[in-house]
Parts: structure tokens; C-alpha cells; sequence
């Protein structure tokens, strides 16, 4: 089977390789298109733990989100993507 991919698609592929995520692009595409088939597959589960949470959360008050709040969720979010300085979700 022989598939196309887009152009920035492919260097994603290629940058992945090169940083040694994956051997090859062959490697890295199965990889990836396994973990979305077992990802599909897998049900969600709700358990007790997952309720008791949101009913918990649903009764805690709320309150407004201000720019001070947006700042530290990008904060969080680029710390554990890792990203660096020059990445297009920091300000």
C-alpha cells in the first residue's frame, strides 16, 4: 500500500525521525495509526472515582476567567508539551 502524505505532514514525519522518536517514518506511521485504532476501540470508562469528581466540581462555585487565568493554563500547557520559547501558543 503506498500513501500520500501532505507536505507538512511528511516533515512532521521526518522531524519525528530525525529527533529519534522513531527508527523510521514506516515505524513511526504504524505506531501512531495503532495507538489510534486501540484508542478507538477502548471504551470510555466512567467509574466512581470519575463521578464522584464531577459531581464534585458541578456543586463548587464558579467564577469568572480572566486573563491572569488563560496565562497560567498556556503555562501549564506548554510545560508539559515541553515547548519552547518560540512556540506560536505563548504570547
Amino acid at each position: 500500500m503506498t500513501i500520500g502524505l501532505s507536505k507538512d505532514v511528511a516533515a512532521f514525519v521526518e522531524e519525528q525521525v530525525r529527533a529519534g522518536v522513531s527508527p523510521d517514518a514506516t515505524t513511526l506511521v504504524n505506531d501512531v495509526l495503532r495507538s489510534l485504532s486501540e484508542h478507538q476501540q477502548r471504551p470510555f470508562l466512567a467509574t466512581p472515582e470519575l463521578d464522584a469528581w464531577l459531581l464534585e466540581a458541578a456543586d463548587s462555585p464558579t467564577t469568572p476567567l480572566i486573563a491572569a487565568d488563560f496565562e497560567a493554563i498556556r503555562h501549564r500547557v506548554c510545560a508539559r508539551l515541553d515547548l519552547g520559547e518560540n512556540s506560536r501558543f505563548k504570547d
